[in-house]
């Protein structure tokens, strides 16, 4: 019985699947591959700033890949630090 029901079901749905059918013209496909070329975390510090991540968005039909970007003042207890970014094939 259990087999019955399982075929009937996967031939349900083949049918719907075949009478379904989207058009040529209606077939997307989108690959994210991600935008954080040089991602080192959500914030470091650099010579007494702050930089933190802003994610890469969408304007006016361009992509702005996603960047570090300094935030807020100077703070010396991290002035002593020294960041260096890891590009790869750099």
């Amino acid at each position: 019985m259990r087999k019955k029901t399982i075929m009937t079901t996967l031939a349900a749905l083949l049918a719907v699947g075949m009478w379904i059918q989207p058009s040529a013209g209606q077939i997307g496909i989108s690959i994210n591959i991600g935008d954080r070329p040089y991602y080192e975390g959500p914030s470091y510090w650099d010579n007494g700033y702050e930089w933190i991540w802003v994610q890469g968005y969408q304007h006016d039909h361009h992509w702005i890949h996603g960047h570090y970007r300094r935030h807020g003042h100077f703070h010396r207890e991290y002035a002593h630090e020294r960041h260096h970014h890891h590009h790869p094939g750099h």
